[in-house]
């Protein structure tokens, strides 16, 4: 009955944070058009100079944001970790607050009800991927970018627990779930086939490499790394560069091979037809990091990064609040990550 009341107490409180943080007078700072910005997971409000994220109270297995002490652990990790990547953009954790009045304020006494992560704010439109589709992106960012997710490897958090998460079986029961989570595709947006020769190609290039894997464990190449490292997650103002979002609120996603964290820039390059972008973004890395086990795992962590984003449209497409169009292109979207799942897998000895 506790556990029932909190919802529904939250609930309300919700509406009420939500309806507030679009009025102007909360903010102790000028504000602009103030807009909302929902995902998944969380509520962005943008507000001129900055944006205030709070997350929504779900407990989703591989996330639990369900109580406000879980919320703000959530925010105060955020802070932490993305702080490495950009220490500009991540300001502070907020606490939103209800008075002796009941009126929700953001400064001055009363009850928290709600944790705000503050960061600045930037143009929506100078994220990478929508600079990408503008062939708008320079090589000099794109050294910019290696040279900056390189620095960050440097100082990323790495320790015995980290470290797990590039083993053997680690690796393999990734791959496994990918497999069983998508078997049910096959063969309306996978073939059968190329399902089957990717399962094939991966579960033979695991079992030739793993000294390479247990290798790269003992060298401290595993590191609590971004996580999600895409072109949507990175703003270029000028040639300046602004990593964001990494994951914080599950292990298993960002604790992995440094190389599984540029693969998947290199992939998300390729995806936008930039394959000279990707070689480039490799190229001034492995320049910095001189790592030479970069050759032998780009290809299979490439395919890793590009199963997954056809696995996450996949699941996309049973959203009951997509139209047919949106469907479509879902649809379609899952499939060219296939396609380049399988060109990835074609190249692995």
């Amino acid at each position: 009955m506790q556990e029932h009341r909190e919802d529904h107490e939250h609930l309300g409180n919700l509406q009420e944070i939500i309806a507030a943080l679009q009025e102007p007078s909360l903010y102790p700072h000028p504000t602009k058009d103030i807009k909302i910005i929902t995902t998944a997971v969380s509520h962005v409000f943008l507000t001129g100079n900055f944006a205030y994220k709070i997350n929504k109270a779900l407990n989703l297995g591989f996330l639990d944001f369900s109580t406000l002490e879980k919320r703000k652990e959530q925010c105060e990790k955020e802070l932490k970790h993305n702080s490495l990547l950009s220490p500009e953009l991540y300001e502070d954790v907020i606490p939103i607050l209800k008075d002796d009045h009941g009126k929700i304020i953001l400064t001055g006494q009363g009850e928290v009800i709600e944790y705000a992560l503050k960061m600045k704010q930037m143009n929506p439109d100078s994220t990478m991927n929508n600079l990408l589709k503008d062939k708008m992106i320079t090589e000099k960012q794109i050294t910019l970018l290696a040279e900056q997710i390189f620095q960050f490897h440097q100082i990323a958090p790495q320790d015995k627990e980290i470290r797990q998460f590039g083993s053997v079986t680690t690796i393999q029961f990734n791959w496994d779930e990918n497999f069983s989570q998508t078997e049910k595709y096959k063969p309306k947006i996978i073939a059968s086939e190329d399902f089957n020769f990717i399962q094939e190609k991966i579960n033979d290039f695991i079992i030739k490499n793993n000294v390479l894997f247990n290798t790269r464990v003992a060298n401290k190449k595993i590191k609590h790394c971004h996580g999600d490292f895409h072109s949507a997650n990175v703003f270029i103002d000028n040639n300046k560069i602004f990593i964001f979002d990494g994951i914080v609120f599950n292990k298993r996603f960002p604790c992995s091979d440094i190389i599984a964290e540029i693969a998947f820039m290199a992939m998300d390059l390729e995806f936008h037809h930039r394959e000279d972008l990707a070689a480039h973004f490799i190229q001034r890395y492995q320049q910095l990091s001189n790592d030479t086990d970069i050759p032998a795992l780009l290809d299979f962590y490439k395919c890793y990064r590009a199963y997954i984003r056809a696995k996450i449209h996949c699941f996309t497409t049973e959203d009951k609040n997509l139209n047919a169009q949106e469907k479509q292109k879902t649809t379609a979207a899952a499939q060219s990550y296939f396609q380049l799942a399988k060109k990835y897998a074609a190249n692995l000895d």
